[in-house]
């Protein structure tokens, strides 16, 4: 029997719809749809991205590391049957492989590497580092992103769009560090992720493959709003940043304003512009 989108929907809500029963759906429509991959999808800007993107009628492939649990992002599916809620975790390096195994042959039009990790702010401090943490977000950010997006470039290179997005971030900016010495592990991984990417840049041109390197600037996924407005204790580790905020150096995004911005320079990114480190509005930012 073929899956319609009305039966999809509701397989989906009965959660017995798994990525073998998208293949009917993908073949169908998939030169109408365009695809798109989304890493961390069940919170903050990963499930704006995923939103966003269904809303547009895309085929989205939403993940995460533990979709049991991702109730917003499962009440999000329920409402969008061309949304797919799949499994993967980044350090997982043999369930990564599975993973592409299985979308073997489908092209994916846009790949969103958005998970990562940032880790206790206050044992990435000088002479309280742990390191075991260390090595756990360098292995999330970005050695895990890395393996993905090595794992389906097959994919990407059968889209149509064929674009690899990572979001980076000013904290891993050498140039950024300005006498305010912290997040050590973070820093080294996006900074490590930047170096990657610029790499793979070059090691995918040939195939038309362009590689993003997009910082979303400050999205308050952690309450700072409620924080400047005085409706929220201020975690000591991120007074820093609330000063800044008060004092108006840097600007506060919303998840919704921000993925607004990235997909409109997604969906502009031309090769010229891959392997180069933007800012959402698509002004280059140092290393």
């Amino acid at each position: 029997m073929p899956i319609t989108r009305r039966l999809f929907a509701l397989l989906t809500m009965l959660g017995t719809l798994s990525w073998a029963h998208l293949a009917p759906v993908i073949a169908a429509e998939s030169a109408a749809m365009p695809t798109v991959l989304i890493t961390g999808a069940n919170r903050g800007i990963g499930i704006e991205f995923a939103k966003q993107y269904a809303e547009r009628g895309w085929i989205v492939i939403a993940s995460c590391r533990n979709p049991d649990s991702a109730k917003d992002l499962q009440a999000l599916q329920r409402n969008h049957p061309n949304l797919q809620l799949v499994q993967i975790d980044l350090v997982d390096s043999a369930g990564i492989d599975q993973f592409a195994q299985s979308l073997n042959g489908k092209p994916i039009d846009v790949l969103i590497n958005n998970a990562a990790l940032l880790g206790d702010l206050k044992t990435q401090l000088f002479g309280q580092i742990d390191y075991e943490q260390f090595t756990q977000i360098l292995a999330v950010n970005a050695i895990g992103t890395m393996k993905l997006s090595e794992s389906l470039t097959p994919n990407i290179r059968l889209g149509t769009q064929k674009k690899i997005i990572t979001l980076g971030s000013s904290a891993g900016s050498i140039a950024s560090i300005n006498g305010n010495p912290d997040l050590y592990a973070y820093r080294a991984s996006k900074a490590a992720l930047h170096l990657l990417m610029r790499n793979l840049s070059f090691e995918l041109a040939d195939d038309g493959i362009v590689v993003g390197i997009i910082n979303p600037g400050l999205v308050d996924t952690r309450g700072f709003a409620e924080m400047l407005a005085g409706t929220k204790p201020i975690p000591p580790e991120f007074q820093q940043i609330v000063n800044l905020l008060k004092a108006g150096v840097i600007q506060l995004s919303t998840p919704e304003a921000a993925v607004t911005d990235m997909i409109a320079l997604i969906d502009e990114l031309a090769p010229e512009q891959s392997g180069v480190f933007l800012n959402a509005d698509g002004t280059p930012l140092p290393w």
